[in-house]
């Protein structure tokens, strides 16, 4: 069945492994989703600036609706802004401390990320604020976080390695009921208010559009994907995703990322 409304995560879902997408192809496919009043929503971990750089080049990109920072902001594609929800600076602050100094948070790497910037104590010119910089390019370096004084809407935390599972579960232990960390795969987790997810921005704004979420279809590949998927009529995960996320009645794609497995799908309800 052709869905009303089709949302995909980015990294390691729409995008290949160096970040990339076929956009000659897609644009097409966005022009040709407009004329059948399909809708298009790009749901990420990613903040908003970084999207709207990605998707810059399109000729149809005003057609996309992007729900960024896990759904804690949700701006269309031409730039009005339809809902954000900011952590509260007593809880994100009080988050922050206890990352720096927990024992099974050791050696994290800390952003905390606002609507138009995003925060870190990384050292402006070492190479792991350069290499968040790809996702993040208003990234600036700040000697205490503590004291950044913008809404923040998400903390993102890494490390340099792939299985994180201990700490999100000791984070939403000593935060229950305050904040959620949800993981973005590949040693990340992000942090954002307990109610604050893709799925749920993606609800809000099928109540907008007036679409039900079985009218819906959804693409993922970890953890913060998993109740998106869940939540729509047509969940896929790519070949790639975590088998975790292979629950209920999604399902499982034969193609990777690396081989346009959203593309392909598209391109079948398109026939």
């Amino acid at each position: 069945m052709r869905p009303k409304v089709i949302a995909t995560d980015l990294d390691g879902t729409f995008l290949d492994e160096n970040g990339h997408y076929d956009q000659h192809r897609f644009d097409a496919q966005l022009a040709a989703l407009t004329r059948r009043e399909m809708r298009f929503v790009v749901t990420t971990g990613d903040p908003l600036d970084h999207v709207q750089a990605l998707f810059a080049p399109l000729a149809n990109r005003e057609a996309l609706t992007y729900i960024v920072e896990d759904g804690a902001l949700t701006v269309t594609g031409t730039g009005e802004q339809l809902q954000s929800q900011a952590i509260t600076p007593q809880d994100w602050r009080a988050a922050v401390a206890w990352l720096k100094t927990a024992p099974i948070m050791a050696d994290c790497f800390v952003i905390v990320c606002g609507r138009d910037r995003a925060y870190t104590e990384l050292s402006a010119t070492s190479q792991r604020f350069h290499e968040s910089q790809v996702f993040y390019p208003s990234l600036t370096s700040v000697p205490d976080l503590l004291q950044v004084t913008d809404a923040v809407l998400k903390i993102d935390v890494t490390w340099l390695k792939t299985d994180v599972t201990a700490q999100v579960t000791a984070f939403n232990t000593r935060f229950r009921n305050h904040l959620v960390g949800t993981s973005s795969g590949l040693g990340g987790m992000n942090v954002t208010l307990p109610l604050v997810s893709k799925a749920a921005a993606l609800l809000a704004l099928g109540q907008i559009w007036g679409v039900l979420p079985e009218q819906m279809a959804a693409f993922g590949d970890s953890g913060n994907d998993h109740a998106m998927l869940e939540m729509v009529g047509q969940g896929f995960a790519v070949a790639n995703a975590d088998p975790a996320i292979l629950t209920g009645d999604i399902h499982r794609l034969p193609a990777d990322n690396q081989g346009g497995a959203v593309s392909r799908q598209i391109d079948q309800w398109l026939v």
